[in-house]
């Protein structure tokens, strides 16, 4: 594999797999420093390229989705009732009625998924943090965990 490929599969294993540094070192067969730095270099171009961030973005559950579509509608409704002329501009006001058809959609049943979900997604950061030979053992589980949640959840009408 070449230092590029190991690069961007070190980035993907760091953001979407929670694994350590040292982890991705031993799982590449490179050195532990250059994963470190590889790491570092993508956070001094910060935004989307720091793997921090990418890892929460990658790690945002679907109840921290909804409360974040909501508070950005909500600001743009204040800018509304600031401005109600704003909403003489047909524009708007269809993009209006059509956020809060998607808000209505978005009921409670979905957000049962979203707790559990969370739930899993915090235990398996919590463990890479500290306890990462534990979660080592577990990742071969957690896609037959969610797959049992999900039919859980399907059959009793939570989602």
């Amino acid at each position: 594999m070449a230092k590029e490929d190991k690069r961007e599969k070190a980035e993907k294993l760091y953001v979407q797999q929670s694994m350590t540094c040292p982890q991705i070192a031993e799982e590449l067969g490179v050195n532990e420093g250059t994963v470190y730095r590889w790491k570092s270099e993508a956070a001094e171009l910060g935004g989307a390229q720091d793997w921090n961030t990418q890892r929460r973005v990658y790690n945002t559950s679907p109840l921290e989705m909804f409360a974040m579509y909501a508070e950005t509608f909500k600001s743009w409704l204040v800018e509304i009732y600031k401005n109600p002329a704003l909403l003489a501009n047909p524009k708007i006001a269809d993009a209006i009625v059509k956020h809060m058809s998607a808000l209505k959609k978005l009921d409670i049943r979905g957000q049962y998924k979203g707790v559990a979900l969370d739930l899993l997604k915090v235990t398996n950061q919590w463990l890479a943090e500290n306890q990462p030979e534990l979660k080592t053992k577990l990742d071969p589980y957690w896609d037959g965990i969610y797959a049992a949640l999900v039919k859980y959840a399907a059959e009793k009408g939570m989602f």
